[in-house]
């Protein structure tokens, strides 16, 4: 029975070659056939993240420089990527899928997978639906390859494999894989000198390996490799449901020209957007609002706004006291005669509260805090600090809050003094200016501010530069000092005048 229902299993696979560089020639089409890189980032120092088959003919490749790839003769072109083109060239392909089956799965950036069994009667046989795909997807914008097997695996791999629209017979997975080369499966480095050292160059040689010996040199990664290289996936295909918008409105029957009957109406609507997100069991981590504002003979224009809550949360509470101080910081110009809030929807896993240590703080009282912040600083002046990319030691940007989450790590054991604990500085912002008396070339004196002493021992000095290449270009020699009283400094001198950059802590 099993294999009767394996054997009715077809699964197709529109795959985007380059996905990132694909979606910038959809946006901008004369970009098309020309020696088109994607940079990942903007950034000093960025590097090449895809190139076009042009660029790449110039001998341009994924890794190199913004400035190796521009350096290459026949006039490169260079974009930034582009998240908001990404996301509409990814849409364009789920929509393809959707109006050819109603069970499509959503495989990353620029791969999308669709249940083909039964399409016969209405696109005709296999190799038609494929051609139909390709073409679809092609008038989309989009140079997708098309694979149709009786596997998620299979399908893409043929995708990948094949020249464009690729029908894999049923129950032929393994044979038609058997003769593409190992590539295909984007392994490791390692792992692909590692089979290229055994003599292994197609899936077919690696299908063909007795499982246990393969099992005893490589572990459970030798049997996952594998099934792949037979196509050989079992996962049911997992349908795609278009994001569930969260959405609150509300028309205004008069012009409210104050804040307070707006802090009524947002609770009441920031009430109802935090039950949905109650009733489907997720969070949000982002929020955003407008404020309609009407203009003499005009419809009215809109005010808009978005905060990022300290940690994604469903509660209203911790929501309007969020909205409450950003809207007091920055209040509408004028009368207002429509609402709306809306919240972008997060599944967040359940964490259990730490046995020992300190209980993590609630979301409305960390989220009131917050807002207190707000309300004292302004929200342009909240968020957390990321190092640029530059050899300068205090080159910071403020990044919104998420971004603290995003790269949050579980933190480990707190250490006490003496117990391999480390020495934070706190930069002084801007440095505070001093007086240093020198002996020998070494400092031994200190006055800066409310910090004066001799200096009872000092490491360095340390010549820190960057930019020499912009006008823009710095250097300062710096030294670790400590007082007779124990506190320690960072001081600085740029050829002209002394500064305390610090003190550790």
């Amino acid at each position: 029975m099993e294999a009767r229902v394996a054997a009715l299993r077809r699964l197709g696979c529109l795959l985007v070659p380059g996905f990132a560089a694909a979606a910038a020639v959809r946006a901008e089409p004369a970009l098309a056939g020309q020696p088109l890189v994607v940079l990942d980032e903007a950034r000093p120092g960025r590097l090449v993240l895809e190139v076009a088959a042009a660029a790449r003919a110039l001998g341009i490749a994924p890794g190199m420089t913004e400035a190796a790839a521009l350096a290459r003769s026949g006039g490169a072109i260079c974009r930034e990527r582009v998240a908001a083109h990404e996301a509409a060239a990814q849409s364009a392909l789920l929509e393809v899928a959707l109006a050819h089956s109603p069970r499509v799965e959503e495989g990353g950036p620029g791969e999308v997978y669709l249940d083909t069994a039964g399409l016969g009667a209405l696109f005709g046989d296999e190799a038609t639906l494929a051609r139909r795909l390709a073409a679809a997807t092609a008038a989309a914008g989009l140079p997708a390859r098309v694979g149709i097997a009786g596997s998620r695996v299979a399908a893409c791999l043929a995708a990948r494999w094949g020249a464009g629209a690729e029908r894999v017979p049923p129950e032929g997975d393994a044979a038609y894989l058997a003769p593409a080369p190992l590539a295909l499966l984007g392994l490791p480095v390692e792992m692909a000198r590692r089979l290229e050292r055994w003599g292994l160059r197609t899936l077919g040689e690696l299908a063909a390996l007795p499982a246990r010996e393969l099992f005893e040199r490589l572990g459970a990664e030798g049997p996952r490799l594998q099934a792949l290289a037979r196509g050989e996936d079992p996962r049911p295909l997992l349908p795609w449901r278009p994001p569930r918008r969260f959405e609150e409105t509300r028309e205004l029957d008069w012009a409210a020209d104050n804040l307070e009957p707006l802090f009524a109406l947002f609770a009441e609507m920031a009430g109802r957007v935090c039950a949905r997100l109650e009733a489907e069991a997720v969070a949000a981590d982002l929020f955003e609002w407008s404020c309609r504002v009407p203009v003499a003979r005009a419809p009215g224009r809109e005010v808009r706004g978005s905060f990022v809550p300290p940690v994604p949360t469903r509660e209203a509470g911790a929501v309007m006291a969020v909205l409450r101080a950003t809207l007091a910081a920055a209040p509408p110009a004028g009368a207002v005669t429509a609402l709306t809030l809306r919240a972008q929807p997060v599944r967040v896993l359940a964490a259990q509260e730490p046995l020992e240590g300190e209980p993590r703080p609630s979301p409305r009282a960390l989220a009131e805090t917050i807002a207190r912040v707000i309300g004292v600083v302004g929200a342009g002046n909240l968020g957390v600090p990321v190092l640029l990319d530059t050899h300068r030691p205090d080159a910071v940007r403020l990044e919104p809050l998420d971004a603290l989450f995003r790269a949050a790590a579980p933190s480990g054991e707190k250490r006490g003094p003496g117990e391999g604990g480390v020495l934070a500085l706190r930069r002084l912002r801007p440095p505070r200016p001093a007086q240093v008396r020198l002996v020998g070339g070494r400092p031994v004196h200190l006055r800066s501010g409310g910090l004066m002493g001799p200096i009872v021992a000092s490491a360095g000095p340390w010549r820190v530069s960057g930019e020499w290449w912009l006008e823009s270009r710095w250097s300062a020699d710096e030294w670790d000092v400590e007082l007779a009283d124990g506190t320690l400094g960072r001081l600085a001198h740029d050829g002209s005048a002394w500064v305390l950059e610090g003190v550790y802590d």
